[in-house]
């Protein structure tokens, strides 16, 4: 998923990125296709070049593990470093934040609801993926604006690495698709 790395950033201009830059589009469909994977490793980059670019002692790894945790910290800072650079973009971190929350609370009580009805859990589990884009989505956004890329142009383009990750996570929602249908000829 090395993503920015293989698109049309010199290794001057990534150095000096403070967050991780993607195409709205690009991100909204690998996450989607990699179940929310692809988000996280966002999340993880961002970190991991915060950190370098500031000197702050950042653990990406695990501010992404617990990521819960770290959204509205990560978005603040996307936010001051928008405001420090004398642009301001409107958006409500803490809004995004509460609704990344909420969205995890539908999530845990759409699985405890429907444990025993695998076919809606199947797809309530499809739209819980999509939905999450609804939030997801004006994060990127904000912290593309704050790279100084708003529409996440030196990232948009799908790489190999992309490819192979989406079939990937593709294969796995296939063989759960078919462990359903095998399940449902057994009752």
């Amino acid at each position: 998923m090395n993503d920015v790395l293989s698109n049309d950033l010199t290794d001057a201009q990534r150095d000096q990125l403070p967050f991780f830059v993607v195409s709205p589009m690009k991100f909204g469909v690998m996450t989607f296709f990699t179940m929310g994977f692809y988000w996280l490793y966002c999340f993880y980059q961002s970190w991991k070049l915060y950190g370098a670019t500031t000197g702050e002692k950042v653990s990406p790894f695990w501010r992404s593990v617990f990521a819960l945790f770290f959204i509205y910290p990560l978005l603040r800072r996307v936010n001051d470093h928008i405001r420090d650079s004398g642009r301001s973009y409107s958006w409500s971190i803490l809004a995004l934040t509460l609704g990344y929350y909420g969205m995890c609370v539908v999530w845990v009580v759409t699985s405890i609801v429907l444990e025993d009805r695998l076919w809606e859990a199947y797809f309530a589990g499809l739209l819980s993926h999509a939905a999450w884009l609804i939030v997801l989505v004006p994060m990127q956004k904000g912290t593309n604006f704050s790279a100084g890329d708003k529409e996440g142009l030196a990232n948009s383009r799908f790489t190999l690495a992309n490819w192979l990750w989406m079939l990937l996570f593709i294969s796995l929602a296939t063989a759960q698709l078919f462990a359903l249908i095998a399940l449902s000829s057994m009752v």
